[in-house]
């Protein structure tokens, strides 16, 4: 009898053994849902959810980092484990929630994207009271409250994203030292940290793709770098170099952040380091949602309070730059419809050629990477013109590898455009804004920048243009 109950407890004792990586892997695969395109909406919900646990890491890039940007300070941060979406928020799993997609690129499988940071944490609680969870965040105006007890969905925080997208790795990519086109889905027409001959070395696909289209890194997370960048808790400002332990980012500021780079935004820009900065309130094509979860309540709150200014008031200046004349004409349109005084940005030093070519490129591809300052032909002051007497600035530029060209760069170093606002108009080819608002809204942290126009090359409607215009209140003549 003793041998039989030693052999029945030996079979539970094996059979508790077996399922104990199933078990594992419900715990740290937390699937609530299908994403198969052949179900119906109601199947499509979020996908599956990794473990990621706490760990101590260097955040930031090392000052030789190829093309890095000077606000990606290394500094040590250690992270609790949390949970986070193995791959990016798809159209079809968003609509069933909110019975919308604002998506500009439409496909239930592609990632939702033209979301604002507000539609992020309205989505994540929707998606909570639905599941019966603790939503994770209390929404009072232009102030976000993050309970960081919640059980419910939420955004990761930047240094969580920058954790997971690592993996481990300490390369710019978590795949390693350079982009090939097999790795992700981004402009890699140039290729990264290659030489600036302006000369095409790789592809550049010019739309997203399905979500798990790319490897996954070593967490298995898809997508961590480019196809759309991916909301972040946090407000976008310095790091310092202190030691920190699940940072939450500032509580308030104008510009929220993003991470991960999207389908027209350059290498440099999907780095794991890389910072995006962009205003709460607008939607772009290339920003979707990763989804988040706690692993352990933190009995903290955190709150992050938007300070952009609602509209654009006062008095208008027009600056621009025009290396081809195709921002020039949208400049001349604006002035036209508004009356508004207007400004060339000119570099003092003219670039080799006044039309598209190899060497324009390589010239301006060279500044980008060294972070120029040109000297410019002249300043608002040569002109008798004083940034004080304006309230918002209409600043256009040509898209040139997905930043703003380097004499707007000198524009917006010079002048203290705190407290103004700032929309931008864009000549492009292809990469639409790029992170030209990015970059603007790093170069003007107080500023509020509102939602722009592209066109493509001198396709101008003045129509579009002037309703454009008048959703920001600009007076029309």
């Amino acid at each position: 009898m003793n041998v039989l109950l030693s052999m029945n407890l030996i079979k539970r004792v094996a059979f508790t053994v077996a399922i104990l990586p199933l078990v594992f892997a419900l715990l740290c695969f937390s699937s609530c849902g299908k994403n198969d395109p052949d179900t119906s909406d109601e199947d499509k919900t979020p996908e599956s959810f990794v473990y990621v646990p706490g760990g101590t890491f260097t955040m930031g890039s090392p000052d030789n980092e190829a093309e890095r940007d000077i606000d990606e300070i290394r500094h040590t941060v250690t992270v609790s484990g949390f949970y986070i979406a193995s791959s990016e928020l798809t159209q079809a799993q968003y609509r069933v929630v909110t019975g919308k997609n604002p998506s500009a690129n439409q496909g239930d499988n592609l990632p939702v994207e033209n979301v604002t940071w507000y539609d992020a944490v309205q989505y994540c609680n929707a998606l909570s009271q639905r599941d019966g969870l603790t939503p994770a965040y209390t929404i009072s105006g232009q102030t976000v409250t993050w309970n960081r007890s919640a059980n419910g969905y939420r955004l990761p925080t930047e240094a969580e994203w920058e954790f997971a997208c690592r993996a481990g790795s300490a390369t710019p990519f978590n795949f390693g030292d350079y982009v090939n086109d097999s790795d992700a889905n981004c402009y890699n027409a140039y290729g990264y940290n290659n030489n600036a001959s302006g000369s095409w070395v790789n592809g550049y696909l010019q739309h997203s793709v399905a979500a798990n289209s790319y490897s996954p890194n070593g967490l298995g997370l898809h997508d961590m770098h480019g196809n759309v960048a991916e909301w972040v808790w946090d407000c976008y400002g310095a790091y310092g170099t202190a030691t920190v332990s699940d940072p939450a980012g500032p509580g308030e500021g104008n510009y929220k952040t993003a991470r991960g780079g999207g389908w027209n935004d350059f290498p440099k820009h999907i780095r794991s380091a890389y910072r995006s900065a962009f205003p709460a309130d607008v939607p772009l094509y290339g920003i979707g949602i990763r989804l988040a979860r706690n692993a352990e309540p933190a009995n903290v709150t955190a709150t992050s309070t938007n300070l952009a200014q609602s509209t654009a008031s006062g008095k208008v200046l027009i600056a621009y730059f025009s290396q081809t004349g195709n921002t020039k004409g949208f400049a001349d349109i604006i002035e036209s419809v508004t009356g508004a005084d207007i400004f060339r940005i000119e570099r003092k030093t003219p670039y080799s050629s006044t039309h598209n070519s190899q060497g324009l490129y390589a010239e301006a591809l060279d500044e980008q990477r060294q972070n120029a300052l040109p000297e410019l032909a002249a300043y608002l002051e040569d002109a008798g013109l004083n940034i004080n007497d304006y309230n918002a600035i209409l600043l256009g530029y040509s898209n040139w590898w997905a930043s703003i060209p380097a004499p707007v760069h000198t524009f917006l170093t010079r002048y203290d455009l705190s407290g103004k606002t700032i929309i931008p108009f864009c000549s492009q080819g292809g990469g639409r804004f790029g992170q030209t608002i990015s970059a603007i809204a790093k170069l003007a942290p107080n500023s509020t920048v509102k939602e722009g126009l592209y066109v493509t090359y001198s396709s101008y409607d003045r129509a579009r243009i002037t309703e454009w215009l008048e959703s920001h209140n600009i007076q029309i003549k």
